[in-house]
């Protein structure tokens, strides 16, 4: 039978070390939808990764293809089911595929997680079939299917990039030798917001429309970041700002259990012109020329969750 096929059967090690989690997959499967009706046509654009758990170390240990389901057939996949369903959101073709999985393998396949990054395109004017393609910001989803039925829903959002140009200080951290950074009154707040939002199972069970949801979420997020358009929030850190956005939605978007906000602070460095013999200050005193930078940039995550007692 060959090399390969005498080792069919019979363990590729014999050390004492011994196989732990395992899974296989398949990532970046990039998926087109249009929808052609009459009034108007719409697109949606999705990058898919497949991952499949189940009952196949012998797969690893053994050299057993007979229990893989070929990562190039969870890429073929992705294509029938999309051709074979409606859906409109992340969310929706995240649980349809990990759903079909699980129940078409069911030997196979106890358990299957599907994460979906969604690239926005917004209808130019009121154009039947036209579209601008909105960034860097995705939206994200994650459903995770068990056999014995159990679902778990996650939606979220990626590079979520807002800044603020006043309103944001940092003062009275800790000091020390190595301390050079200065306290700020005022400075500019720049972020790149990484959100990924829970739902209760009895909600994503039930709940059908999932765009008004995230359109909600979002809308939360940046109008705690910004707050009134006339006047603003101080933020006295972005710690501060993340609980405060994080708050929000846990505390008024029905279904959402937790949040999970990553701010790295992208900072924006006052340029200094005082050996080309100018001054950085404008009529306000404050800096208006600076280096925009993406690293090292400031770490802030935090979660924010209801109490178990009031969970939905």
């Amino acid at each position: 039978r060959g090399a390969a096929g005498d080792r069919i059967g019979r363990p590729l090690r014999s050390m004492s070390a011994q196989l732990a989690e395992n899974h296989h997959g398949k990532g970046l499967v990039r998926l087109v939808k249009v929808y052609r009706r009459p009034e108007r046509h719409e697109v949606k654009q999705f990058t898919i990764q497949s991952l499949l758990f189940g009952p196949v170390d012998s797969s690893f240990a053994m050299g057993d293809n007979s229990v893989v389901v070929a990562t190039d057939t969870q890429k073929n996949t992705v294509y029938a089911v999309a051709r074979q369903n409606e859906f409109h959101s992340g969310e929706e073709l995240a649980m349809l595929l990990a759903k079909h999985f699980v129940r078409t393998y069911p030997r196979l396949v106890h358990q299957c997680e599907i994460t979906v990054k969604e690239d926005i395109w917004e209808r130019i004017d009121d154009h039947h079939h036209a579209f601008l393609k909105k960034g860097p910001m995705k939206r994200w989803a994650k459903a995770t299917f068990s056999k014995d039925g159990t679902l778990q829903l996650h939606g979220g959002v990626r590079q979520l990039t807002v800044l603020k140009t006043t309103q944001s200080s940092f003062e009275g951290f800790v000091r020390d030798r190595f301390t050079l950074l200065p306290e700020a009154k005022d400075r500019l707040l720049a972020t790149a917001i990484d959100a990924t939002w829970e739902y209760c199972p009895r909600f994503a069970r039930r709940h059908r429309d999932w765009a008004p949801t995230a359109d909600d979420i979002l809308a939360r997020l940046v109008d705690t970041f910004v707050g009134p358009p006339r006047t603003g929030v101080p933020s006295p850190s972005v710690q501060a700002t993340a609980y405060e956005m994080g708050c929000q939605v846990v505390n008024n978007v029905r279904g959402v259990n937790r949040i999970t906000l990553y701010l790295p602070n992208i900072h924006n460095i006052p340029f200094n012109l005082t050996p080309l013999g100018m001054e950085n200050k404008d009529h306000t005193g404050e800096p208006d020329v600076f280096i925009a930078t993406s690293e090292p940039h400031g770490i802030i995550q935090c979660t924010i969750e209801r109490p178990r007692r009031s969970r939905l």
